[in-house]
């Protein structure tokens, strides 16, 4: 073999050799890139997934706590009866627990919409969420239960809680209770939603007991908050009481 073939198969070698090397090289250094994209992806969700919860986790736990407070006062401390001594006192005792339990069901139409965000890291603790959610919802809708007090079909859940929702380029709210009041009294088709209600809670104001469906409703919810914030880093333990059964006509 001459000098010059020995040469050239050299040279083909070493050229083989490079061009293999080089792919190698360019596959190790795209794995490395897709590998680095996927962890910068995970930690954009993982941000994401944190602002999302600072957005609607922390307005449904104070949405339900204030909801079971009231029911708490209600039920528990006769809430009812001492505000409705003066008129003034009567008419925010009647719009304030209306607003609280609007408040809340628009916190949950505004989570139905955006389920998927309420990422609780896994999910089963997605599933957690929601069947929290359907036992308040049924608890609210049942007629079973002895009174009809406080009573809120299916569907008019879901319509009181669209009613309350103000949509934003950023994030969907909740209407406060401002405006909430204001749309009571200039809009008589958004207070007819609210009409039956507000019939029931001045009833509630002369009538003994705790009321079976207000009772339930309240541990339901001290459940969700319970579940939401389970390190209580929002609400101690000293601000977290459980109405209790005791009868139906003893308090």
């Amino acid at each position: 073999m001459n000098t010059e073939l020995i040469v050239a198969s050299m040279s083909g070698v070493v050229a083989l050799a490079s061009l293999a090397y080089s792919a190698r090289v360019n596959r190790m250094s795209s794995l490395l890139s897709d590998d680095l994209e996927r962890q910068s992806a995970e930690r954009r969700r993982m941000q994401e997934r944190r602002d999302v919860m600072s957005r609607y986790r922390d307005p449904l736990l104070w949405a339900a706590f204030d909801f079971q407070s009231r029911l708490f006062n209600i039920a528990g401390q006769g809430f009812l009866r001492v505000h409705f001594v003066q008129p003034h006192d009567r008419l925010y005792a009647v719009r304030s627990t209306l607003h609280v339990l609007a408040e809340y069901l628009g916190w949950v139409e505004i989570l139905r919409r955006r389920i998927y965000f309420l990422d609780l890291g896994n999910h089963e603790a997605n599933r957690r969420v929601v069947a929290l959610f359907t036992r308040i919802g049924n608890v609210l809708s049942d007629d079973a239960h002895p009174d009809t007090h406080f009573q809120v079909f299916r569907s008019d859940q879901r319509a009181i809680g669209e009613l309350v929702v103000i949509e934003g380029e950023e994030a969907d709210r909740c209407m406060g209770y401002a405006e909430f009041c204001a749309r009571l009294e200039s809009d008589q088709e958004f207070a007819a939603w609210f009409s039956r209600l507000s019939d029931g809670i001045v009833e509630l104001a002369s009538l003994p007991g705790r009321h079976p469906r207000l009772v339930d409703l309240q541990v339901a919810l001290m459940d969700l908050i319970d579940f939401l914030d389970p390190d209580r880093e929002r609400f101690p333990a000293k601000r977290r009481f459980r109405l209790q059964h005791v009868g139906l006509t003893g308090e």
